[in-house]
């Protein structure tokens, strides 16, 4: 035979799979012609796929200085390299390989998986629409691109390659499972199941769709059924970290304290690196009082994972509950990392770092009604050093804070930023200059806020015309993922609101109509001289807050207007899910921030029968 016939036996051999005879081809080609293109080209080939990255290299590059023209050796040399780890020289391969042809998508496909492993995320994303562009039936590249885009948060677009690759591949249960995580990141939670039962009926207990089918429930709410998931999942292979995890989650999310703590210890047993379980463990402990394990929790989920905004966040609390404001403060400010926080700085405006400066200084309320009026008390200390003050809060606390403050500009978030302001600072960021110790608090002014005294005299007039003592009462927590956990049940309150003499106030906002109403047939009611629009007319809520001689609540934002007045409440919080930081009774009862506030905790989740007759006694003067 000569060159040619030998040659193209070799490649026969080669296309089906008998790499040693084609190698032994190869070899008697360049034996007569080492510098036998095809002959090298094939061999490199063959390195390349027995993982003889060394000969390989050698094979192409020696194949490239006889022929440098051809793309498909220079793009086998970017393989190579890329397998060797050598990324930049890889890059130039592919790069050569494109200036010779720019239209052939396997260039692309193959540049965008060593520019993933290098890290180059982005350029990796544009080389597989490159590829996906240039062939729209590329399943492979479909199939990386969808898996980069969710692991980009892309779900959209994910779901996008996912839909088209399970039409043209139908019986591959990890694609189903892929569209259904996509579907259900994107909101689509019934398309999301669908997706995981089909993946269930190619592969039973398919560990990635039962995990998949717990966290749909669970991001709905639906903690038994997403626990019900967990539990196949961990059935079905119980060594799998991720499956403890997810019943844990469900058992937190369900205030089943010590059983979520064991599957999350559980999680660890088999995943000792899993920091998303030592934060869940951190949540647990801090609920279960043992705030020193919650604490080397956090530490461990840091140590595992240094930019764990969620952990330092959450650690951050644990040591503002432990008085620990230093420590606190610094935790405090991984708020700005959480979107579920919301609190953001405007764009083009330095930050304040408590240093004095000239001119007028922004500070930014943030979050909700409360957390304005908590850290509003720092801006007495504020104005000591600063006189130039420029405040931002919801547009119902204007006039309380600017009758409070009158050296101060208070305008609304809906206002324009005036032009002259040459730093900002965040309203919850003032603390870690004015409030670093205990007596950073008793040393504040007291109270923050003070009601119309016109329309406090005329309230009291009308609420008391033979002086009766006025109890106002405040029973629901709203707009807050811990909102039934804060809430008691009007009805409930029936050992305090059959008291005799007295008069009860209905500070409660939103729509308790029917509560109300249901009062009635039980023979209470409360006081119906006065009509406030206790939502929006908060200088109204402050004065019916002020003609009353006590406030019974519990924690929203009603019970800190109570607390910024100075008036004397009886707070009624949750045993530990649903109860803030700055409530907690770790370093004792009471609050800094609100002196006159008596706290009154539950002994036990969700039970308040306790809590409410600790609140009548103190009322009557038991306790």
């Amino acid at each position: 035979m000569n060159t040619q016939q030998v040659l193209q036996l070799a490649f026969q051999h080669l296309n089906n799979g008998n790499f040693p005879a084609a190698v032994q081809l190869f070899n008697s080609v360049l034996q007569h012609e080492p510098q036998n293109f095809a002959a090298l080209n094939g061999r490199g080939f063959i390195a390349l796929q027995q993982n003889l990255l060394p000969q390989a290299q050698a094979d192409l590059r020696a194949s490239l200085s006889i022929n440098p023209k051809q793309p498909f050796a220079h793009k086998m040399l970017g393989i190579v390299l890329g397998a060797m780890g050598q990324f930049e020289a890889a890059m130039q391969a592919f790069a050569a390989a494109l200036a010779l042809d720019a239209k052939d998508p396997e260039v692309y496909f193959n540049r965008a998986n060593f520019r993933f492993q290098a890290g180059q995320v982005h350029e990796a994303l544009c080389d597989l629409d490159a590829a996906v562009k240039l062939k729209g039936s590329y399943l492979e590249a479909r199939s990386n691109r969808a898996n980069l885009l969710i692991q980009l948060g892309d779900f959209a677009r994910a779901e996008k390659d996912l839909d088209y690759l399970v039409n043209k591949v139908t019986n591959n249960p990890d694609i189903w499972v892929a569209l259904g995580l996509a579907r259900h990141k994107v909101g689509k939670h019934k398309e999301s199941m669908l997706c995981n039962e089909r993946a269930l009926r190619l592969m039973p207990n398919h560990p990635d769709a039962l995990l998949n089918s717990s966290s749909v429930m669970f991001d709905q709410d639906e903690y038994p059924a997403a626990l019900v998931w967990a539990e196949k999942a961990i059935a079905a292979y119980s060594q799998r970290a991720e499956a403890h995890y997810a019943k844990a989650q469900a058992l937190l999310a369900m205030n089943r304290f010590e059983l979520a703590d064991a599957s999350y210890s559980l999680a660890l047993e088999f995943n000792p690196n899993y920091a998303e379980a030592y934060m869940g463990r951190g949540l647990v402990r801090a609920r279960l009082h043992q705030l020193d394990l919650a604490v080397a929790d956090y530490d461990q989920a840091i140590m595992l994972k240094p930019d764990y905004d969620e952990a330092a966040f959450n650690r951050g609390h644990a040591y503002l509950e432990h008085r620990n404001f230093v420590l606190g403060w610094q935790g405090y400010e991984h708020r700005f990392q959480m979107p579920s926080v919301g609190t953001r700085y405007l764009p083009n405006i330095p930050i304040w770092g408590g240093d004095d400066i000239h001119g007028l200084l922004l500070v930014n309320g943030e979050q909700g009604l409360g957390d304005q009026l908590l850290f509003g008390s720092v801006l007495y200390d504020l104005v000591h050093q600063h006189r130039e003050i420029c405040v931002r809060l919801d547009r119902r606390l204007i006039t309380l804070f600017q009758r409070a403050l009158p050296s101060i500009k208070v305008i609304s978030f809906e206002e324009a930023v005036p032009r002259d302001v040459v730093a900002q600072i965040a309203l919850g960021s003032l603390p870690q200059f004015f409030r670093r110790a205990e007596a950073d608090f008793l040393k504040s002014k007291r109270p923050i806020l003070t009601a119309d005294a016109k329309i406090v005299s005329k309230y009291r007039a009308l609420l008391a015309p033979n002086g009766e003592r006025v109890i106002g009462i405040n029973w629901r927590s709203f707009q807050n993922k811990y909102a039934d956990d804060k809430s008691i049940e009007l009805k409930d309150l029936l050992p305090i609101l059959k008291e005799p003499g007295c008069v009860f106030v209905n500070l409660q906002y939103g729509d308790v109509a029917k509560e109300i109403a249901g009062l009635k047939t039980l023979g209470v009611k409360f006081s119906d001289v006065l009509a406030v629009d206790l939502t929006n007319d908060l200088e109204g809520v402050a004065a019916l807050i002020e003609a009353c001689d006590v406030v019974v609540s519990v924690s929203n934002s009603t019970a800190h207007i109570a607390g910024a007045l100075g008036k004397d409440v009886r707070l009624m919080l949750p045993y530990r899910t649903g109860k803030l930081w700055y409530w907690s009774e770790a370093k004792g009862q009471g609050s800094l921030w609100y002196p006159t506030i008596q706290t009154f905790h539950q002994d036990a989740q969700g039970d308040w029968t306790g809590t409410i007759e600790a609140v009548k006694a103190s009322l009557m003067g038991k306790v």
